[in-house]
Formats: C-alpha cells, structure tokens, sequence
C-alpha cells in the first residue's frame, strides 16, 4: 500500500498537464492544505517540478528526453581511448548498428561512471552517420530505477497508459516505446525491470508489437533498437532476456585505463568547463597530477563531477574577490583528490613524461583543441559581467548537485559580519557567558591584539565569546562543523589565521577539545572584524517605473504615492492609446540605456494591462538589467513598491512581497467566514549551523512560548535567498509569528529578533507578546452581550471586527498588543452599536494636522472599514477614524517590522 506522499506523486506523474494542489486534494478526497504540503516536500526533494503563477502547477519531471539536435554530437571519434582501451567495445557497438535489417539490441555493461550513456548516444549519431537511422530518429532515454518501486508506473511509462487501467489514470498516456518508434530506446539501469517486465519487453522485441497497459483489444507495431545498460552481470536477467538482446559490450573502469588516457579525459572535461564559462582556466601542475591518480570509485562521472565543483569553486573564488585570473590550485581540491598525489613518488617514472619541460601552469583555452602549458599566469582574459549568469550555467552543468548553497559565498564575509554585530549590537551581559569562558576569550583576544597589532573592543570579544560556547557545545556532542569558504580565509586572511591556529592549540589544551580545521576559519574571521566601526557602503536602490495606458493614469498614480510617502523615488510613463507598443518599449529602453548606473539593483515595472508586462523579460534580455513586472496595479500597490525600495529593500523582496501580500488580502476579501485557515503559528530560530546559537535560542524562547500552539522550528541560515525560500515553503503549513536569529533578515513582514534581543528581558517579553494569543472571541461576545442589542449577531460582529483589524494590522506594517487589540475590537463594536443608535460622536482635537501627518495610515484604515461599513450600514467619521489611527500607532509592539512605517521616517 502506498503512503499519501506516494499516492500524489504518482497522481502527478499521471497528469501530464500539471495539477494544482486543489486539485490534487479534490482528486484524492484529501485536505489542501495536506495537499500544498506533499507537493512541498516532493518539490524540495526534487521529484516533481513546478510552473510559477498563480496558482502554482506541479508537474512530473520529465525522465525521458528525445535528442534531434546534432549541433552537439558525440561520437565515436571524440571518445577518448578510441585507438585504445575502448576499440573492441567500439568495434562490436559498430557492429550491432550496421547489422541487417534494422540493427541488434545491445546491452552495456559497465561500473557507475564509465560513460555507458554517453556510449549508447555515439551508437545513435553512429546510425545516423551511416545511414541507419533517419536524420530526425528519436533517441529516447529512461532509467528504469526512477519508477523499480512502482512497476505499474515503470510499465505504464514504457508502454503507454489507457484511461482507466487503473484508479487515478485518468487520460491516455503514449509510452516511450512509441515515441522512440523509427530510432533507439535507451533503458538505463535496466536490471531494474522486474521480471514481469522483461517479459512484456522481450514480446516486443520478438514480434514488434505491445500492447499499452488497460488495453486489451489491439495492440501496436512500432520499429525501435533497444540499448540497454547496466552495472550488473548478465546473472540479473532472465535467460530468455539474455538470448534476445545479442550484443554485449562491457566498458572498461577508469583503473583498467592508461594514463595517457586519464590526462586526456581531464584534459578533454576541462576545455568543456572553459567553453562553457567563456574563460581561459589555469590549472597547477600538482592539481593536474592529483587529477589523474586519485581513487576515483565513480570512475569517468566522479572525475567529471570532482572537476566541475573545483571549476566552480575557482569561478566563484574569481569574481567574488576579484582575482585577475582564473586559476585553479591543489589547495582548491577536495581532500579525496588531493591524496592523489601520495602516489606520485610510487609512480614517478610513468608520470616523468608528463611533467619534463613543462611549466607551473596548464592553461585551456575556450575553443582551443589543445592545451597550451604557459609559466605566465598573468596573461590577459575575459572579464565577466553578470556572476548570476554565470552561476546559472554552473548549475545547468551540474554543479547543483554538489550543493551549490556551500559553493556561493560571495555574501559570506557580509553576513558574517551582519552576526556579529547583531550579536554585540547592546551593552554586553556577561551573565550569560560562563565565567570561565569569558576569562579565555579575554586571554586569547589580548594575545592577538599584541600578535595583530590591533585592539578589539569589548563587544566584539562577547560576540566571539557566544560563538566559542556554542563551538564547544557541538564539538562535544560529535556534530560536523563546515566552513563554506575556507580555502578564501586562508588566503585572504594569513595573518588571522595564523594567530587562530595558535588560539586554537590553547582551546584545545583548556578544554582537552579537537578543534576541528574549518572552525579555525570561523575564528580568522572573528580576528579580521571590528564591531560597530564598519561603514555600510552606499547602495542602489531599486528603481520603480509605473507605465500605465492613459494619457495621465500613470502620472497620477504615482504622484498619490509620492506625496503620501514624502518621497521621490519613481518614475512615471503615460501610454496614450495612440501610443504603439513598439514606441512604449523604446522609450522605456532608452529610459534603462540611460541610468544604467543607477540600476544594479533591478527595475521593477508596474502596469495595468496587457503587453506592457512582457516588457520585464525584453528588458533583461536586452540589457542585462535584472527587471520585475507586477500587472493590474493599484494606487496602494504603488505605495508598498516606493515604501521597500526606499527602504532599501531587494528587488526580488518587494517583487514577492507584494505578490504574497495582495493575493493574501484578495483571497480573504472572497473566503467565507468557515473556509478560514486554522494555520499553527511558528517561531523560526536561525543561525549559520542552524545548531549551535540556535540551539541557544531555542531555549530561551522555549519557556515563554505555548508549544502546543507555537512551534519553533531551528534552521540553517547560509545563503540569504535560499533562507526566504525555506520560509515561502513553512508558510504553506505555519503562521510565522517571528524570525530569531544571527543574521537579520527581512522578509514577508514577520518581526526579526536578534539573538541579542532573545537574550534581552524586555525584548523577550515583546517576543512572548507578539506570539500569544488574544483575548479569546467568545469572551468578549459575553462580556457584550446586553450591552450590544443593535446587531442581528453579536458574534458575526466580533468577527468581522476581529478580521478588520487584522487587515488593518497588516496594511499599516505594525503589530499591537494582544490585549490591546481585544480593547480595539471592543472600541469598534461600541462605534458601530452607537452609530446605529445615531448618537453623537467625539471631536479630534487639531484634526487637520494629524491627518496631515498620518495620511496613509488612515487612508488604509478607512479602507479596512469599508466592509464593516457597508454591512451594517454605517457610516464612520472622519474625527472616529483619526481615534482608532492614534490606537494603532500608539498601541504598536516595537520591532524591527515598524521600522518602516511613515510614523518613524516623518
């Protein structure tokens, strides 16, 4: 029986068209929100893919892939080892292709990584070549252990689907079988397919027809090769699978190949790397000769995966520090690699050929053939200009799946030092600090101010402090400790590290500790920080153009937002309806072509209505210039988008923000009172470990929190947009009430507290208010009842009132107190009752001035009312509105999510 998570997997893989998590759950009687969080899951464990939109679709990942394009072939002759190692098993692979009338089934023996599919592609482009195959033959390619635990899913894939055949097979579904028919059908991992299969495919192979599972009255011809390949022996099979496929080839494993060949197989995946980054790659002579005599128990694909990450590292390493050119070094190796080279004095006399003559440097150049060995590291080469696109090709080569998050770390050394002053950011409480430790970490700081020649303040100390007590805490209990850049640390920072080796013996000896090499990294960078005397560089904000039709619509528009914001940020682009598309996107691209300066940090377009918001995608293609567009624009979207950007906000935060907040406020201005989400709150505490200091955290929120009702999930905090990634996930299941973390994050409004703060009484008690419930509804209904006769239903009154001032909470961008938010509650439903009762209402005093200054806010207060207004059929005036405003503002919780309401920058 399969589990839930099972069942909508194959329930996606059954719809080709995609499914939304609606459907899925109206599909399988299951609830959404159970749903939304499967298909979250199975997206994250990269077995389903998805379309962005609204609403989001899932989709099967696609496992068979039909090549016609021959711009990129591969073919016998480009393999290395042709003349050599790999002669016979070309010979045979010629053979099964040239074999009258349509060729022999073949099957590839071969260890993980000897290049069984790319030997099964040659076969293909051979059979073009000589004729055997049409130009256009499909080459289909599958790997059977995807689906070996579903075999109706593994046969329905191979041979077709009918509507029907079994329950949620809800439309026909061709198989590969078919769309490989006139070309070749690649099985890989084909001792995979269980028995049963094996017997369906040799019917195949025996008379050329099958028949689709559920179909039971005709069957189907089709003319296809069958390359199978295995890591297997031919005992896997059935014998009678064995006599029907005729030709077996067995690859060689890398050890059972020369040298000669291993240097050019490196030789041959690194001019690939720099073809595809455009750029000349040095390599040093020991990384080379690693390369070629390390243990590579993947064999070819380890070598080819072992290269690409140390490709990239040297890629990233280049950019981010701005070195002058690419180069890749032994240090830059993994461990596993670099043991190559305990081998080079057993092996000195096969390798003297290699080495004689030649310099410190290999260098492969883009498009060269050969490699040029060069002693001139410093020769000129290509700058690049946009490290995302670059970062991007890295991925689409497979560098993904070495964990690209650990690879980037061009943001590390900023928000390293974002921690530490987060961590020191208000007078030090030593209490929390064990003694002793507090001692050591003065004794180890007043050891590198004289070996540094330099002072470190008191602050900075502490921030160290906390770090070493969470250090200790993790070394004890065994966990791994990974710096993600140590390789730039060493070599950015030879001093520092020198001084925290010596540090780091003297932990040792205090705490009879092994203090692992990569923490070592993490105290260079303590060393290299000055707390609170660093100055934050002057950025870019992102630009904001709203382009609209209409002769003054967009003028308009954005002249309300200015002037209620007191900004100047934003520009404004009219569309006459005489005006062409054409001539509109050439005045925008001019309008782009002459700020680029003032544009590094993205454009975001906000437009009305039809082809205006492609121009997002022109434009970056274009220019380069990292452009979002949001369509069906409104005066207060247009206030949230000036709002970020002059809080310096990302381009690719506001562009959610917006989307998440106004889809929020449209979905439950249409959601019925009973179809209201019962989401359970959260608490996210974060750090670089996602233990240590986390760990801490934890335990200080833990007490002052419901657990039954708040749940505080610990995460990894190393890379800022993977970070707002993993909260878009939880906010599929949780209410995320509060961040609490190392780094300050700001994200979809929730309120950051520092670590500093959690360990503040105060802020702790802010925390604990934030995240407790209200007064409960039914309580104030009792406390009303007599009191309030003048509505058909006092309890639909309280919540209605309750959600207005939720809206009204989250359209000001503040938090009030708990209790203060049942008295608002409470105030409202004595304003409406008397409203009704037509009596005299209050006078504001100095009316016009406060609303003056509190414009905006009020406006969206009046807003949030409308509804009640319209149903109870009241009217609120304009001195009542200027009270409730003076409410909120005065009743908000102080946190770093007011920050940026216009209270605070008038």
């Amino acid at each position: 029986m399969y589990s839930r998570k099972e069942e909508i997997l194959q329930t996606i893989e059954l719809h080709k068209k995609g499914l939304t998590a609606a459907e899925v759950a109206d599909i399988l009687q299951i609830d959404r929100s159970n749903a939304s969080r499967y298909l979250s899951e199975l997206y994250k464990e990269e077995k389903i893919q998805k379309r962005s939109g609204r609403p989001v679709i899932y989709e099967a990942i696609s496992d068979d892939q039909v090549h016609v394009d021959t711009s990129t072939d591969i073919t016998f002759e480009t393999l290395v080892g042709e003349n050599a190692s790999l002669k016979v098993s070309i010979q045979q692979a010629k053979a099964a292709i040239l074999y009258p009338p349509r060729g022999l089934h073949t099957i590839i023996f071969g260890e993980t990584g000897t290049g069984k599919s790319m030997f099964a592609e040659c076969m293909y482009h051979f059979a073009v070549q000589s004729h055997m195959l049409e130009k256009a033959a499909p080459f289909v390619s599958f790997n059977c252990a995807d689906y070996a635990q579903n075999p109706q899913l593994l046969f329905g894939h191979i041979f077709g689907i009918r509507k029907g055949a079994y329950t949620g097979a809800t439309e026909d579904s061709p198989g590969l079988i078919a769309k490989a028919d006139g070309g070749i059908l690649f099985l890989d991992e084909i001792h995979r397919l269980p028995p049963e299969g094996q017997e369906m495919l040799f019917t195949f192979i025996d008379k050329g027809v099958y028949r689709p599972l559920g179909e039971s009255a005709q069957v189907y011809e089709a003319s296809v090769q069958i390359i199978g390949a295995t890591t297997e022996s031919s005992d896997s099979f059935l014998t009678t699978f064995n006599r029907r496929i005729p030709m077996a080839i067995t690859l060689p494993s890398l050890a059972a190949r020369s040298l000669d060949e291993r240097y050019e197989i490196i030789s041959l995946f690194i001019k690939q790397e720099a073809n595809r980054l455009n750029q000349r790659i040095q390599v040093e002579k020991e990384a080379i000769l690693a390369f070629m005599l390390y243990d590579a128990e993947a064999n070819i694909g380890q070598i080819k995966r072992d290269l690409k990450l140390v490709c990239a590292k040297a890629f990233l390493h280049y950019r981010t520090h701005r070195q002058d050119i690419l180069v890749i070094r032994k240090k830059d190796c993994s461990l596993q690699v670099q043991k190559g080279l305990l081998k080079v004095k057993e092996m000195a006399d096969r390798l003297d050929r290699f080495l004689e003559g030649k310099g410190e440097f290999l260098s492969f150049e883009p498009k060269e053939a050969d490699a040029v060995w060069s002693h001139d590291p410093e020769r000129n080469m290509q700058v690049y200009n946009d490290i995302e696109e670059k970062v991007s090709t890295l991925s689409e080569t497979g560098v993904a799946s070495v964990d690209l998050e650990k690879l980037i770390s061009r943001d590390v050394d900023a928000y390293f030092e974002t921690y530490v002053e987060e961590l020191a950011q208000a007078p030090v409480q030593k209490e929390l600090i064990p003694q002793e430790l507090w001692q050591l970490t003065n004794r180890l700081y007043d050891i590198a101010e004289e070996e540094l020649d330099r002072k470190y303040n008191e602050k900075a100390r502490f921030a160290f402090a906390m770090h070493l007590q969470s250090t200790l805490d993790r070394v004890a209990e065994g966990h791994m400790i990974v710096h993600p850049d140590l390789n730039t640390v060493r070599k950015k920072l030879k001093s520092e590290f020198q001084v925290a080796l010596d540090l780091s013996s003297i932990i040792e000896e205090e705490y009879d500790v092994e203090i692992p090499f990569d923490e070592i990294g993490f105290i260079s960078m303590f060393l290299s920080i000055q707390v609170g005397e660093t100055e934050s560089l002057p950025l870019n904000k992102v630009d904001i153009v709203v382009l609209m039709h209409g002769r003054a619509t967009a003028s308009s528009m954005l002249e309300t937002a200015q002037e209620l914001l007191s900004t100047t940020i934003g520009t404004a682009m009219n569309m006459s309806l005489e005006t062409e598309v054409q001539e509109m996107y050439a005045d925008l691209l001019a309008y782009v072509n002459g700020n680029r300066d003032e544009l590094s940090n993205g454009l975001l377009l906000l437009t009305d209505m039809g082809s205006l918001n492609s121009f997002a995608n022109l434009i970056y293609e274009e220019t380069g210039i990292r452009t979002k567009a949001i369509s069906m624009t409104s005066t207060m979207i247009v206030i949230e988008a000036l709002r970020m950007a002059d809080a310096g906000r990302s381009l690719e935060d506001i562009y959610q923000n917006i989307q998440i907040s106004f889809e929020s406020i449209v979905r439950e201005q249409f959601r019925s009172l009973h179809e209201t989400k019962r989401t359970k709150k959260a608490i996210v505490v974060t750090c670089f470990t996602g233990e240590g200091v986390a760990a801490k955290l934890y335990q200080r929120i833990a007490p002052i929190v419901d657990q039954s009702k708040v749940e505080i999930i610990q995460m990894q905090f190393i890379e800022r947009e993977t970070f707002k990634k993993h909260i878009d996930g939880l906010l599929e299941e949780y209410e995320i009430r509060a961040i609490a973390g190392t780094v300050e994050i700001e994200y979809q409004n929730i309120p950051f507290f520092s670590a500093y703060d959690v360990f503040n009484h105060e802020r702790l008690n802010v925390l604990k208010r934030i995240v407790s419930d209200g007064v409960p509804l039914e309580t104030i209904v009792n406390s009303l009842k007599g009191t309030i006769t003048h509505v058909s239903s006092l309890k639909s009154l309280i919540i209605d009132l309750q959600k207005a001032v939720q809206q009204i909470q989250t359209q000001m961008h503040l938090i009030v107190e708990p209790s203060a938010e049942a008295g608002i509650v409470i105030h409202l439903a004595f304003l409406i009752e008397s409203l009704l009762k037509e009596e005299p209402t209050r006078h504001f005093p100095d009316l016009a001035s406060f609303q003056k200054r509190y414009r905006l806010e009020a406006d969206q207060l009046k807003t949030s009312l409308m509804l009640i207004e319209k149903n109870y059929n009241v009217r609120i005036p304009e001195d009542e509105i200027a009270f409730l405003t003076q409410m909120f503002i005065e009743n908000k919780v102080d946190t770093h999510f007011n920050s940026y309401t216009l209270d605070e920058s008038v």
